[in-house]
């Protein structure tokens, strides 16, 4: 999997000195069909044995297992000030 991030998403990383985890959620609704969304959060997951490391220069991004299968995934930050967080999106090459 190939892991894309820009200087500014590095940089936060970099500043928080954490690994960021990825995995996915599911969301239910009564009226529409389920929709599974891809959350991050700073820290090793805790049950970092369905996870996949992943080094991007000295920085680790922990990704669930089952997302390994996809060719890419983009991550970014979002948000200002104190609600900066990292987003998290697949896509294909």
């Amino acid at each position: 999997m190939q892991i894309e991030l820009d200087t500014n998403t590095k940089k936060w990383m970099q500043s928080k000195g954490k690994p960021v985890s990825v995995k996915t959620i599911s969301v239910n609704a009564c009226c529409a069909p389920p929709v599974q969304e891809l959350m991050t959060h700073l820290g090793k997951p805790k049950d970092a044995h369905n996870y996949n490391e992943i080094k991007i220069d000295n920085l680790s991004v922990f990704v669930e297992k089952h997302l390994s299968h996809n060719e890419k995934m983009t991550l970014k930050l979002t948000g200002i000030g104190i609600f900066k967080m990292i987003s998290a999106k697949l896509g294909s090459n």
